[in-house]
């Protein structure tokens, strides 16, 4: 009876646990479309990728899941370059590019 209820309890968890994730990734998501609007530059794919979990203190102290995605975008659409976006529980901490082309219009 413990071990049928230690299972479900754990398969509950893990259901939340990746319906947390979906939704994170989806601000992830909006914030890369958002930087890239205000760079000028193109968000390829329209997604990103994980790269690392970790819990980290928030600055209340507080214990969140820090979650690090990573994006590509183009500047003149011939190189692809990555941005960058750490996200500390449902909030966007950092969004950064990686130094690109500057084409002239």
């Amino acid at each position: 009876m413990i071990d049928n209820g230690l299972a479900i309890l754990v398969l509950f968890g893990l259901a939340w646990f990746w319906w947390d994730n979906r939704g994170v990734a989806e601000r992830a998501i909006q914030a890369a479309r958002r930087s890239c609007d205000q760079a000028g530059v193109t968000f390829l794919n329209d997604t990103v990728g994980w790269k690392k979990i970790r819990l980290k203190r928030n600055r209340h102290g507080r214990m969140n899941i820090e979650r690090t995605y990573f994006f590509e975008f183009a500047s003149d659409m011939q190189q692809r370059y990555t941005g960058e976006i750490i996200m500390l529980g449902q909030q966007v901490n950092r969004v950064s590019l990686e130094a690109y082309r500057i084409t002239d219009i």
